[in-house]
């Protein structure tokens, strides 16, 4: 979030959205967080197929999401973001749950 914050983007941002749509004059605007699990630890069935998803969407994603807040932002050289996302998609594969799940405000 550094690297974003640097270039003037608020990576909280959804979660005033809530309070933005009712300045607007939206009513009975609610905000839901949902927990997305990264990978198949979960032992819910369901869970863990979304978990697989989210996983798969995050490693093919972690290059392109990575590359421009990291090299214009924190002024990485991309041979830097690349040699930290080793270590990103490595702990994406391992099969451990994260110590954190990735939340999803709507």
């Amino acid at each position: 979030s550094n690297g974003l914050a640097s270039l003037g983007v608020d990576s909280d941002a959804t979660l005033l959205l809530a309070d933005i749509m009712r300045d607007a004059g939206f009513v009975n605007v609610t905000t839901r967080i949902f927990y997305v699990p990264i990978g198949r630890w979960p032992k819910n069935k369901t869970l863990k197929l979304v978990g697989s998803y989210w996983r798969a969407i995050l490693l093919d994603g972690a290059q392109p999401i990575a590359l421009g807040p990291m090299t214009r932002g924190l002024k990485w050289s991309r041979e830097q973001v690349e040699m930290r996302l080793v270590d990103v998609r490595r702990a994406y594969m391992d099969g451990q749950k994260p110590e954190e799940d990735m939340s999803v405000g709507i």
